[in-house]
């Protein structure tokens, strides 16, 4: 893995070329546990070689289960007893870990989770979580930041949740597969990691419908079987490089990615001013001149990924005329703003709203990245800004982007780890 402290990168030189995104990481992360459910031996392929990825290893093997990342493939061995607690050292360095409650609670009946860590980007709330797992029987404590969870056979149930919760719909997936009788999510997450999630579950015997839409029935079976699984194409590192070929005025491909996963983002390249082709599973982009300012809310997919909005932030940055990005997700997604202001962006916020006006020219400078889309869009904003920028807290872009000097580099970045 990448131990470099700071990225530096040269602006204004055009990118051009083409590139392979590999899979998702918010697909990959929760299909790694998938394990938990049945014991056996998985193969899941197309795996982005990403420090999120070696964490969610490290919390499989103190549950016992074993793994094995060779490239881009990942071996797992899940045995016939697994382990019930994932320690606070382990989950403080990514949130994603909650994820490992409903599988826990399905096969084993019991779970502890510290409360979990990751990017700094404000309360999460796990209620949802919760309330979704004690209408299926379990219960729950949490004492010195441990949280507990128990349950004497889950049982199917009707579930609405109060938003449509990517991470909510997992877990109460995950648990529900295995629980007895039928259980339905309303107002389900209807992102393209959840189909390919999904798509995984049924190749190892769970009986699911409704994936992709706000409905989503499983009927619980008594057990599942160990599968292989290729990893869906990673969305959000798609829309980070096609804005970055847009951001220096040049054109590229990437590929690896089906264009039906972000239907909204490509609509607002072309409000920008990009041409867009697409195939099956590639999208070509070039910049036709001069970028427009748009307006732009991030919304549950269909809508704009909150991932890809300071993306997008740092790609209208010289954009002629104002943008106004609304924020429907996260209420702490605009840790970027301070930092790119730091170059000479023009940018006002208030509450969850980030209007932007473009200007001429930015200026590198030391900027900070607070978690991994932040670190994504001081890159976007570098790779056009004139002079030298040093980008420090990588080790969160290592969390999100394989190799993202590298990557930069073979379509034309003069960038490097320092």
């Amino acid at each position: 893995m990448i131990v470099e402290k700071h990225i530096v990168i040269e602006g204004n030189h055009q990118l051009n070329g083409e590139i392979e995104v590999k899979g998702a990481k918010n697909a990959v992360l929760k299909q790694m546990v998938l394990p938990i459910l049945s014991e056996g031996e998985y193969t899941l392929t197309n795996v982005p070689n990403i420090a999120d990825v070696l964490y969610m290893q490290e919390v499989l093997e103190v549950l016992g289960i074993k793994t094995e990342l060779t490239e881009n493939k990942l071996s797992i061995q899940s045995p016939a007893n697994i382990g019930i607690e994932a320690p606070y050292e382990l989950v403080q360095k990514m949130r994603a870990s909650i994820i490992i409650l409903g599988p826990l609670l399905a096969r084993k009946g019991e779970a502890k989770i510290a409360f979990p860590g990751g990017d700094e980007l404000g309360p999460r709330p796990v209620q949802m979580h919760l309330d979704a797992l004690e209408k299926m029987g379990a219960h729950f404590s949490l004492e010195h930041g441990v949280l507990t969870g128990n349950a004497d056979g889950l049982k199917g149930v009707e579930i609405n949740l109060p938003y449509a919760s990517v991470g909510a719909t997992e877990n109460t997936l995950l648990a529900a597969v295995l629980a007895e009788g039928k259980t339905v999510i309303e107002n389900a997450a209807r992102e393209p990691e959840i189909i390919d999630l999904v798509a995984m579950l049924k190749k190892m015997g769970a009986e699911i419908t409704g994936e992709g839409t706000s409905e989503i029935i499983i009927e619980g079976v008594k057990n599942l079987n160990p599968t292989d699984h290729e990893v869906v194409g990673d969305r959000i590192a798609a829309g980070t490089f096609l804005s970055a070929f847009l951001a220096t005025n040049g054109s590229g491909t990437v590929r690896g990615i089906n264009p039906d996963n972000l239907p909204m983002e490509l609509k607002k390249f072309k409000e920008i001013g990009a041409e867009i082709k697409t195939e099956e599973d590639s999208i070509e982009i070039s910049n036709t001149g001069n970028l427009n300012s748009v307006e732009l809310s991030t919304l549950p997919f269909p809508g704009v990924a909150t991932d890809l909005q300071p993306v997008f932030g740092s790609l209208l940055l010289k954009a002629n005329g104002t943008s106004i990005i609304t924020e429907n997700v996260y209420d702490q997604r605009f840790q970027w703003i301070p930092e790119v202001q730091r170059m000479g962006a023009n940018i006002q916020t208030g509450w969850q709203h980030a209007m932007i006006k473009g200007v001429n020219q930015l200026s590198g400078a030391p900027v900070n990245a607070t978690d991994i889309r932040t670190g994504a869009s001081l890159v976007i904003a570098a790779i056009q800004a004139d002079g030298i920028s040093k980008i420090t807290g990588i080790e969160h872009i290592n969390r999100g982007y394989e190799d993202i000097v590298s990557s930069l580099s073979s379509l034309g970045s003069i960038i490097e780890y320092n």
